[in-house]
């Protein structure tokens, strides 16, 4: 039976699941509080399962199209000394391929394939909403009034609507600040290899885009509140660099002078229930593993797909489609969260003992291990790649 869902943020998750949706035959609209939608943004790393459910998608090659070339990650101390060099293909050869991408770009892969095929409200914004016999009442900061059969929260890690929908759900500050930034500009480095500096509570990565484009980015270690942090972005990054090679210090100044940085601390976001009625939490406003997990793009894409797969089974019996959604997915975040949590002591060390021990160890893995290491992580069991409930 067609529903009509109304989907609340345009970012990954809201339109993987829209092109998922449309695809069955329900009525959709997105509510987007951005004007419009461009391709700025910052690199992730789309892998494993979530390279495979956009090859499904039909999407793989545009995504490929759009992609940062990555052939080798270089390991480096503080001082630029070698710790490892892997090549992402050796390191992959047990899953699928890892795509470097803009947010922007992968975004807009996805934008460009549901354009015009279903509403998007832009400017807008959930003002707020009630749920009586089985339908959903939704007041729009337009002014505004739509009913729908079920609401998606894809709001991102610091949704207000889940935060008022869903009291019981906790962001916790994972205490590290995290920039993102890109310069344009000629530089030297190798394209498709990935210089990432590991040191005491921070890590340095530099991505070569192309020969007149480069990113950065960084985490550091702290509890100082965000506002303080973007008080005073230019002088923490600029400390806890100022030790590092010319080059490096270099490089960090000329994009904090040029503007073009994101800044953010990270977060994850606990929800006991992933529903509240026929409202349903999608992607990082429901479970945000952080970017260190190396798979919340993936996460968010997986989760729109279970979301579409339970409903397809059960559409005239939203609580079922919803609580087989909730089930399938909260053993998944736990693991993904717990995978940031090891990531972070690993390639974040706390002090100059976990760090040296670290390095070693990095540096003294066979290439079977460095493989398991980097990868086993990635993967999901047979079982919860068929959307099957343990």
């Amino acid at each position: 039976m067609k529903k009509r869902i109304i989907i609340s943020g345009g970012g990954i998750a809201g339109l993987t699941a829209a092109k998922l949706l449309y695809s069955m035959g329900h009525e959709i609209i997105i509510i987007e509080k951005s004007k419009q939608f461009n391709k700025s943004g910052f690199l992730v790393s789309l892998k494993s399962f979530g390279v495979e459910i956009m090859d499904e998608l039909g999407l793989k090659s545009q995504l490929i199209t759009e992609s940062t070339p990555s052939e080798y990650m270089h390991w480096l101390d503080a001082n630029g000394g070698m710790i490892r060099n892997i090549s992402y293909k050796e390191v992959n050869r047990n899953t699928s391929q890892s795509i470097l991408i803009t947010r922007g770009g992968l975004h807009d892969v996805l934008y460009q394939d549901i354009r015009g095929k279903v509403e998007i409200l832009f400017d807008t914004t959930i003002d707020h909403l009630q749920q009586d016999g089985g339908k959903v009442h939704i007041h729009l900061s337009n002014g505004a009034s739509v009913v729908a059969d079920m609401v998606i929260v894809s709001e991102g890690l610091r949704s207000v609507t889940r935060a008022r929908y869903f009291p019981e759900s906790q962001l916790e500050d994972f205490n590290l600040l995290y920039m993102g930034g890109r310069l344009m500009g000629k530089n030297s480095y190798s394209m498709g290899v990935i210089s990432t500096y590991l040191d005491v509570d921070r890590m340095l990565s530099i991505y070569p885009i192309s020969s007149n484009e480069i990113a950065i980015q960084c985490y550091i270690h702290t509890t100082e509140e965000l506002s303080k942090i973007h008080a005073n972005i230019t002088a923490i990054l600029k400390d806890h660099f100022k030790s590092y090679s010319t080059e490096v210090r270099h490089l960090v100044d000329r994009i904090v002078e040029s503007g073009q940085t994101f800044v953010d601390k990270m977060g994850m976001v606990h929800a006991p229930d992933l529903f509240n009625g026929n409202i349903v939490l999608l992607g990082d406003a429901g479970y945000c593993p952080t970017a260190l997990s190396g798979m919340g793009a993936s996460l968010s894409i997986y989760g729109a797909k279970a979301f579409a797969h339970f409903l397809s089974q059960s559409a005239n019996d939203i609580s079922t489609t919803l609580l087989n959604y909730d089930r399938l997915m909260k053993p998944i975040i736990k693991k993904f969260q717990e995978n940031a949590r090891n990531n972070a002591r690993s390639f974040i060390p706390r002090n100059e003992g976990d760090l040296s021990r670290f390095s070693q160890l990095f540096k003294t893995a066979s290439e079977e291990e460095v493989s398991k290491m980097m990868t086993d992580q990635l993967v999901l069991t047979a079982e919860q790649k068929e959307f099957i409930i343990q």
